[in-house]
């Protein structure tokens, strides 16, 4: 047998090794380690929100035919979707970011991979997401008048918001869920003129979004709401009194005025102190007099020198007595002080100022001249149509009925402007009332037409005082005895409830908290109504009306719990 040379063999050998190569250059890796990778054959498709695009994340898959990589599709209707995908390249990730968005838009996603023959597979799951947009960013300000606070307010994002709610608190970062007012405010300001004389209050302010969701709150801001003093001055030998710049009687149709006795000026108390805002109490059997204000009380006795403050008996150098015309005189200063005020005397003119700390319930003085002391935003009920104002300074923006618009400037207590509608345009001119609630206004279409009437009256918020916040919806389910509608049988699943009044008429809606929040169906009409349960959970109070009445007009009802719970 012939023995192979050492040359040979390494030949054989360097022949088999380029064979091995070769052959491990044909195998798929798949095949030589099924073990190495692990994927899916089903795709999962997870979207995240951010403030100017949104996230697509999902898992690789085999499949037998391999994958190339994957498309992106996109709708704004669930199920529908176009042949041709986000991007006219498939993606070899597994990741996409979508910044082609619409702020306020609902979009629906799905992902389909393309396989190595070129085909399309089966899709992942589809994914709906709500696009806001970016944040809204509010920045809060506010200044301080007599007798109310202003807020207004600049977003950097207004679009998609259909309104805004205002929040306030007595602490800091300590907000119910209850707004300031029941309806959100479509303009960037707001008066607030339920404030407490020398009360820090705490405000922020929500926007909402064109899904009627809350945005994200603005800054919180601390305000301290101005302490306002009025005054009162008396004359002696005068029936009548300066009240905070307003002449009234002291004793109306008695002709009853302040005198001196023993060099003290006496007056008939009771005028006086209800006109700061005070009450005055008289027992005939004890011949007492009980004088009661901002938390403070004074008794006086008829012809004692003694008298108690807040129960502290202190002593006067006059008494109290009964006047010819039947009235209780009593010596002013001692009382005055003795509840915190102050009072001057002005010996040429004989004549007493007392000068008082006005609480939240008194009339406050007159603002002072200089920028608008009313404001106009809001919505208003006029002779042309609901009409809904829009206040940036003095300037005025808003729309009223159908398709009308109004643009003005406020001068004093007076709007001034123009009118564009489908009949025509012309000038305006509103005249506030000094308490903002209603205005006098007239118009024309020429110049040389005569003026017509346009008077216009503001919705109140007339239902936040019945809102209550809960842990769950209130259950209305059951039948109630309700004045001026009849019977009603209210079934509730969850937060929805359907109501039948009578045979024919039908109440629907949706509960938050405890307000029932719907449409009443009487007849052929169709009305709006709220329905507010009351603490016992046995009885409520409710409105119906229709978005072209004020909601201080609505017709107001109760209901009482006959058989349910």
């Amino acid at each position: 047998m012939c023995k192979v040379s050492e040359r040979v063999k390494r030949k054989v050998i360097s022949i088999i090794l380029i064979m091995l190569m070769a052959v491990s250059l044909v195998i798929p890796a798949s095949a030589a380690s099924s073990q190495d990778k692990v994927t899916a054959k089903k795709i999962t498709l997870q979207c995240t929100v951010n403030n100017d695009s949104v996230t697509l994340n999902w898992n690789a898959i085999t499949h037998e035919k391999g994958v190339r990589g994957y498309y992106v599709y996109r709708s704004t209707t669930s199920g529908v979707y176009t042949i041709v995908p986000e991007t006219d390249f498939w993606i070899p990730g597994t990741q996409y970011i979508d910044k082609k968005v619409t702020p306020g838009t609902t979009y629906y996603y799905i992902i389909k991979p393309v396989l190595g023959d070129g085909n399309i597979g089966d899709p992942s799951n589809e994914v709906k997401v709500y696009y806001p947009g970016t944040v809204n960013s509010i920045t809060l300000s506010a200044k301080v008048n007599t007798g109310n606070i202003t807020l207004e307010w600049t977003v950097s994002n207004p679009r998609n918001i259909l309104g805004y709610y205002v929040f306030r608190s007595t602490k800091s970062g300590d907000y119910s869920n209850i707004p300031e007012t029941d309806f959100w405010i479509t303009g960037n300001s707001y008066v607030d003129n339920k404030v407490v004389p020398g009360t820090t209050y705490y405000y922020i302010v929500r926007p909402v979004l064109a899904d009627r969701s809350l945005g994200s709150p603005s800054n919180e801001i601390r305000v301290t709401s101005q302490k306002i003093y009025g005054t009162i001055s008396m004359t002696i030998g005068k029936a009548k009194m300066l009240v905070n710049g307003v002449w009234m009687e002291i004793d109306p149709g008695k002709a009853t005025v302040p005198v001196l006795r023993n060099e003290r000026t006496m007056l008939p108390i009771r005028a006086l102190i209800e006109a700061m805002g005070g009450k005055v109490d008289y027992s005939q059997n004890e011949q007492k007099v009980t004088i009661k204000w901002n938390g403070k009380t004074v008794c006086l006795w008829i012809g004692k020198t003694y008298y108690t403050v807040d129960g502290v008996q202190k002593t006067m150098d006059v008494a109290p007595y009964i006047s010819d015309t039947n009235r209780t005189m009593i010596p002013m200063r001692f009382v005055i002080e003795s509840l915190g005020c102050s009072i001057d005397w002005d010996g040429s003119t004989m004549t007493a100022t007392i000068t008082y700390l006005l609480d939240g319930g008194s009339q406050y003085p007159p603002t002072p001249t200089g920028p608008p002391a009313q404001n106009w935003s809001g919505i208003w009920f006029t002779d042309r149509g609901k009409m809904d104002l829009v206040q940036n300074g003095i300037y005025i923006t808003g729309t009223y009925g159908t398709n009308g618009t109004i643009e003005g400037m406020i001068s004093g207590n007076k709007l001034i402007g123009t009118f564009k509608d489908n009949t025509g345009s012309g000038e305006l001119e509103f005249v506030i009332s000094p308490n903002g609630e209603t205005f006098d206004g007239k118009y024309r279409t020429r110049q040389n037409q005569p003026w017509q009437k346009w008077n216009g009256k503001r919705e109140k918020d007339v239902f936040t005082q019945y809102l209550r916040q809960l842990p769950s919806p209130a259950d209305f389910s059951g039948t109630w005895d309700v004045k001026s509608l009849g019977k009603v049988v209210f079934h509730q699943q969850n937060n929805s409830v359907t109501g039948y009044v009578g045979s024919k008429d039908r109440i629907t809606g949706t509960v938050v908290n405890n307000r029932l929040s719907g449409t009443y169906k009487k007849g052929g009409s169709s009305y709006l109504i709220e329905i507010f349960m009351n603490e016992d959970n046995k009885s409520f109070t409710g409105f119906w009306g229709t978005d072209q009445i004020a909601r201080q007009d609505w017709q107001k009802f109760t209901g009482k719990l006959t058989n349910g719970h």
